[in-house]
């Protein structure tokens, strides 16, 4: 079995390059398949994460321009056909038995026609919330040549007219670590690229609300992008001292296994890995109800707390709650072992492989 997986690029620190790699990994070391992982503009950036040295990789030297509307879509035609060109050519040299690709826009809809008779699977990983669904009718024509279009969540489903739906979910490796809560410190913690959906200017101004109780409390960002303008609304406010960014780091998981408490604030959120590493390290969690991922990944006021969307207030009590019971954050970490299971390594792994192996006995 030979697996293609093509995606923009691997340098980034983003969730999608996050359980690219693990995938990429998993197909290699556990069920023993070759893979070619396809870039279509790495250039000569080094991969964030690490990925099995089995695995073959191409680069195809397409910029890539990612902004949506017909004008654009036309401006991208040549580098659409370039695309069609460039992929068209590893997928005949390597062989590929079936491709899974994360493109979107007008590459999404070139990867169909290459090698026609080689079944395809298009994976969303963003929220379907904000489509155009007028557009996504047109666009659903050539979607459905896909043999399957995997989304991370059953709320999905209906923002996109298709028949060739599937819903699988992002996975963790969830082991375990020597766990002990006299370890964790007054740390709330946030991680993810600094861009606008992220909102992470609405956590600045929900610590501003309740900062001035608890001085012995800090607020920890870790993420890459323009942060001179956090910076300055952090100074703005005062709270230079309690509210610190950091660059992205490989070391996450060890600074989330430090702090105890994990915020999330994005406007739109279809399956967070953020959130199941949050869970890994054993930190309760208080996210915004960003369509639609977390409600599908945290049980409100069983395992975590989901905060009406945008509402800075609510977010702040919860918070305050959070901050002021140990207990509490104890009986959500101990709740979260089911969800951990769920969403195991293995469990969405052979869910992967069922698909694969579903898709090629109907080829």
């Amino acid at each position: 079995m030979k697996i293609g997986i093509l995606v923009y690029k691997m340098s980034g620190v983003g969730g999608v390059e996050k359980i690219t790699s693990e995938k990429v990994n998993a197909w290699i070391e556990s069920y023993g398949y070759d893979v070619v992982l396809i870039t279509k503009c790495e250039a000569e950036t080094p991969f964030f994460y690490e990925i099995n040295k089995k695995c073959k990789r191409y680069d195809l030297n397409i910029p890539a321009k990612l902004r949506s509307g017909v004008k654009n879509y036309i401006k991208n035609i040549p580098s659409a056909f370039k695309l069609y060109t460039e992929l068209n050519k590893v997928m005949r040299s390597e062989k590929i038995d079936v491709l899974f690709t994360t493109m979107r826009g007008i590459d999404s809809l070139v990867v169909p026609f290459v090698k026609i008779r080689i079944p395809k699977v298009s994976e969303i990983h963003g929220s379907g919330f904000a489509h155009n669904r007028k557009a996504w009718i047109l666009k659903s024509l050539i979607i459905n040549r896909y043999k399957k279009f995997v989304v991370l969540n059953k709320s999905e489903v209906d923002y996109y007219p298709l028949d060739n739906i599937a819903v699988i979910p992002n996975f963790i490796d969830n082991s375990d670590y020597n766990y002990s809560k006299n370890d964790k410190k007054n740390i709330i913690i946030s991680a993810g690229r600094i861009s606008r959906e992220k909102q992470f200017d609405h956590l600045i101004d929900i610590w501003s609300i309740i900062a001035s109780k608890y001085d012995q409390w800090e607020v920890h960002l870790y993420g890459d992008g323009p942060i001179e303008i956090l910076r300055e609304k952090i100074n703005a406010m005062s709270l230079q001292d309690s509210f610190k960014i950091f660059p992205s780091t490989a070391q996450i998981k060890n600074k989330m296994q430090d702090a105890s408490i994990f915020a999330l604030v994005s406007a739109t959120e279809a399956f967070p890995m953020v959130l199941l590493e949050a869970m890994n390290a054993k930190l309760p969690i208080i996210s915004y109800d960003s369509p639609n991922g977390p409600k599908s990944m945290v049980t409100d006021g069983k395992d975590g707390f989901i905060v009406p969307l945008n509402n800075k207030i609510s977010f702040a009590e919860k918070l305050e709650l959070l901050i002021n019971d140990a207990l509490l954050r104890e009986n959500f970490i101990e709740n979260q072992r089911m969800k951990l299971d769920m969403f195991s390594k293995k469990r969405v792994m052979n869910q992967w492989n069922d698909l694969i192996l579903e898709i090629l006995a109907k080829k």
